[in-house]
C-alpha cells in the first residue's frame, strides 16, 4: 500500500512510470500524425493523377476535334481553288479576254463560282464566308450568310469591301502556289468595325496564280470558331472548364466573356496572369503539355495546358488551351474519408495508451519498492525490504541492489581507514612541506652571504697585488707585469663567477607576477643592446609575440641572455641574426629563438644549462657560463621547460614554454 501510494496514475515527475508512459505516448501520436500525413499524400497523389488523367484524355480529344475541323477547312480552300472556274477567271483576269473558253465568259464564270461557294456554305455551316479578293485588295465575289434570318446570300457589288490593309491579305498574298495561310482567330470585322453580336472566325487563304506566273488575287474562306468551342466545352464536360489562348497568351474563350477577345478593343487579359506555368509554353515549340493545381481550400482546382499546333510549314499557327477541373467534389470526399481515419486511429490510441499505462505500473510498484526500502532503511536495508524473488530485469535489479549495498558497506569501512591514513600522511606532507621551504630559504640565504661575503677578500687581494706593484716599480720586468696582469684577470673572472651566483640566487626574489607583453618587452631589450647591435651590424627580427602573465624582469633577463648569445656566439664574417617567433599550444605558448651562429654538438646539449659551464676558450668568446642557467631557471620559474636544436656551423634553435594565464602562475 505504501508503494501504491506514492506511485500516482501517471507517476511522479522524473519517475520510470513516466519515462515509459510519455515516449510511449509520443510514439503512439508521432506514428498516427505520420499514418495521416501518407494517407493524405497518398489519397491526394491518387486524386490528382485521376483528375490528370481526365483532363489529359479531355484535352487529347479536344486536339483531335479542333485540327481535324482545321484540316477540313484547309482542304476545302484548296479544292475550290482548283475548280474550273476560278482557273478560268484567274486566267481570264491575267488574259484580259471576256471569252475564256467554251463560249462563257467572266460573269458566267463568275455566277458558277458564287454557285460553289454558295453550296460550299450551306454543306459546311461552321463556315461564315467564302471570298475571292484581288491583288490590289478589294473583293472581287463574295458569298456570306449574314443575309435574312442568317440566310446565305451573294453580296452585290456596292457592298464589296478592300481588305488590303487586312495583316490576313498581306500575308496569304505573299504565300507560294499551293500553300494556305491560316489566320489568328479573331472577331469578324465589318468596314473595320467588330461584327455585333461577336462572331470569332479563323480564315483560310491561299494565294490565286495565273498560267503565265502572275497573282490574281487570294481565296478565303472565314470560318465561325464558336461552334468549335462550344464542341470543346461539350467534350469536357460539366465538371470542367475550357478556356483558350492565341498565340501570345490572349484569351479568346473564357468562362467570363469580358476576358475573351479584349486585344480586339485594345486591351489585355492574358492566360499567364492566371495560369504563369503558361509563360513557357509561349515561347517553346510543339506540342508542350503541362499540368498543375492553383487556388486553395475549396477554390483549389487543376489544370492541364496544351498547346496546339494547328497549321505547319512557312504559316505556323497555335492556340493554348488550359482545361480546368474543380477540386471540391474530390476534397469533400476525402474529408468523409479522413474523419473515419480519425475515429479508429483515436479508439487505437486509446486502447494503447491504457495498455502503455498498465505497463509502466507493473514495471514502477517493484522499483518503487526499491525506492522506498533504500529511502527509509539505506545501507541497512534487508534482503525482505527487496522484491528479490520478482521476475526478470526487476529482480535482477534488486539482487544487484543487495550485492552493491553488502559491498557498500565492506567499502565504507574500508574507505574510513583510508582516510584516517589520508590524514596522517597529508599532515606530515605539510610538515615536510615547511620544512622544505624553510631549508630553501636558507640556502638562498647562505648563497647570498657567501657570495657577498666573498667579494672582500677578492678586493683585498686585488688592493694588495697593485700596492706590492706600485712599492717595485724599478724592479718590475715584463714577466712580472705578465703575472700582473694574470692575478686581475682571475680576480675580476672570480667576481664575475661569484656577482653571477648571487644573482643567479636572487631570481624571483623580488619580482612579482603581472600581464607582460612580450612585443614591447622585446623592443625594451634590443634598446639595451642597442650599441652592441649597431657594433655587430646585428638583424633582429619579432613579431606578433602574445602578452602573458609572468616576472617582467627575469623575462627581459631570459630574451636578453638569448639575444646576446645570438650576436656573441657568430660566425667570423656572417653578420649575425636572431628570429622570435610564438604560437600557441594548449594553455602554453612555446617561444623560438633562432640564430645562424657557430653552433653546438649535440654532445653538450645537456650540460650548457649548468651552472659555470663553458663550451669556448675564454680567449675567443667572454662571459662567465651563468647565462643559460639563468634562462633555465627563469624558464622553471614560470612553469615550463627550455631545450635546444643545433647544427655546427649553421645556428641552433633554443626552444622553451612559459603558461599563458595569470591563474597559472603558481
Amino acid at each position: 500500500m505504501q508503494v501504491w501510494s506514492r506511485i500516482t496514475i501517471f507517476g511522479e515527475k522524473g519517475s520510470i512510470a513516466r519515462q515509459i508512459l510519455f515516449p510511449l505516448v509520443l510514439l503512439i501520436i508521432a506514428s498516427n500524425i505520420v499514418i495521416i500525413s501518407i494517407t493524405m499524400q497518398e489519397l491526394d497523389s491518387q486524386l490528382l493523377e485521376a483528375a490528370e488523367r481526365k483532363l489529359n484524355q479531355s484535352s487529347d480529344l479536344e486536339k483531335v476535334k479542333f485540327t481535324s475541323n482545321i484540316r477540313e477547312l484547309i482542304n476545302d480552300v484548296l479544292i475550290v481553288s482548283r475548280t474550273a472556274p476560278i482557273k478560268a477567271i484567274v486566267n481570264a483576269g491575267a488574259k484580259t479576254s471576256s471569252d475564256v473558253r467554251d463560249g462563257l465568259s467572266v460573269a458566267a464564270w463568275r455566277k458558277q463560282l458564287a454557285t460553289i461557294l454558295s453550296e460550299v456554305l450551306h454543306f459546311k455551316v461552321r463556315y461564315d464566308q467564302a471570298r475571292l479578293i484581288l491583288a490590289d485588295g478589294s473583293e472581287w465575289l463574295r458569298v456570306d450568310r449574314y443575309g435574312d434570318n442568317g440566310s446565305i446570300r451573294v453580296v452585290v457589288d456596292d457592298e464589296l469591301q478592300n481588305k488590303s490593309a487586312r495583316p490576313y491579305f498581306q500575308k496569304a498574298i505573299q504565300a507560294q502556289s499551293g500553300e494556305v495561310y491560316l489566320s489568328d482567330i479573331e472577331l469578324n470585322r465589318e468596314f473595320g468595325q467588330v461584327m455585333k453580336p461577336e462572331r470569332p472566325v479563323i480564315r483560310a487563304a491561299t494565294p490565286l496564280y495565273a498560267d503565265d506566273g502572275s497573282v490574281f488575287g487570294v481565296l478565303i474562306i472565314n470560318q465561325n470558331m464558336q461552334e468549335d468551342f462550344d464542341s470543346l466545352r461539350l467534350l469536357a464536360g460539366d465538371d470542367t472548364d475550357v478556356l483558350l489562348s492565341n498565340s501570345v497568351g490572349e484569351y479568346i474563350l473564357h468562362s467570363s466573356v469580358d476576358k475573351q477577345f479584349q486585344f480586339e478593343y485594345g486591351r489585355s487579359e492574358n492566360i499567364v496572369d492566371d495560369f504563369p506555368a503558361a509563360k513557357s509554353l509561349l515561347t517553346d515549340s510543339g506540342d508542350t503539355f503541362k499540368t498543375g493545381v492553383v487556388g486553395e481550400g475549396e477554390g483549389q482546382k487543376i489544370y492541364s495546358l496544351r498547346v496546339i499546333n494547328y497549321s505547319s510549314g512557312v504559316f505556323s499557327s497555335r492556340i493554348i488551351v488550359a482545361a480546368t477541373h474543380d477540386f471540391a467534389d474530390a476534397l469533400r470526399l476525402r474529408s468523409q474519408l479522413l474523419n473515419k481515419i480519425y475515429l479508429v486511429l483515436m479508439a487505437i490510441s486509446a486502447i494503447a495508451i491504457l495498455l502503455a499505462l498498465l505497463i509502466a505500473r507493473r514495471i514502477a510498484m517493484p522499483i518503487g519498492r526499491m525506492r522506498d526500502a533504500l529511502t527509509n532503511h539505506g545501507e541497512n536495508a534487508s534482503p525482505s525490504d527487496l522484491p528479490l524473488a520478482a521476475d526478470g530485469e526487476v529482480g535482477d535489479l534488486a539482487r544487484v541492489f543487495d550485492k552493491f549495498i553488502k559491498e557498500l558497506s565492506s567499502r565504507q569501512k574500508i574507505f574510513q581507514l583510508e582516510e584516517l591514513e589520508r590524514k596522517v600522511a597529508q599532515a606530515e606532507l605539510e610538515d615536510s612541506n615547511k620544512r622544505l621551504i624553510a631549508l630553501n630559504q636558507e640556502i638562498e640565504q647562505f648563497v647570498y652571504i657567501a657570495s657577498h661575503d666573498l667579494q672582500e677578500p677578492l678586493r683585498t687581494v686585488a688592493s694588495f697585488v697593485d700596492l706590492l706593484v706600485e712599492h717595485n716599480v724599478e724592479q718590475q720586468d715584463e714577466q712580472l707585469k705578465i703575472f700582473h696582469g694574470f692575478i686581475l684577470e682571475s680576480i675580476q673572472r672570480m667576481r664575475d663567477l661569484v656577482t653571477g651566483l648571487l644573482d643567479y640566487s636572487r631570481l624571483g626574489a623580488e619580482s612579482k607576477w603581472e600581464e607582460v607583453d612580450c612585443q614591447k618587452l622585446l623592443g625594451c631589450v634590443c634598446n639595451d643592446l642597442a650599441a652592441r647591435i649597431d657594433e655587430t651590424h646585428a638583424e633582429i627580427h619579432y613579431t606578433d609575440l602574445p602578452c602573458i602573465e609572468g616576472r617582467r624582469t627575469e623575462l627581459g633577463m631570459l630574451f636578453q641572455n638569448l639575444i646576446s648569445n645570438g650576436i656573441k656566439f657568430s660566425r667570423q664574417g656572417v653578420t649575425p641574426r636572431v628570429h622570435i617567433s610564438a604560437e600557441r599550444s594548449g594553455n602554453t605558448w612555446l617561444f623560438c629563438v633562432r640564430d645562424n651562429g657557430i653552433g653546438i654538438k649535440k654532445d653538450h646539449f645537456d650540460k650548457i644549462f649548468n651552472i659555470f659551464q663553458r663550451l669556448n676558450n675564454r680567449d675567443d668568446f667572454e662571459g662567465s657560463g651563468i647565462g643559460l642557467a639563468h634562462c633555465k631557471k627563469i624558464v622553471q620559474m614560470h612553469g615550463g621547460n627550455i631545450w635546444l636544436e643545433s647544427l655546427v656551423g649553421e645556428g641552433s634553435t633554443f626552444y622553451f614554454s612559459l603558461r599563458g594565464g595569470a591563474n597559472e602562475q603558481a
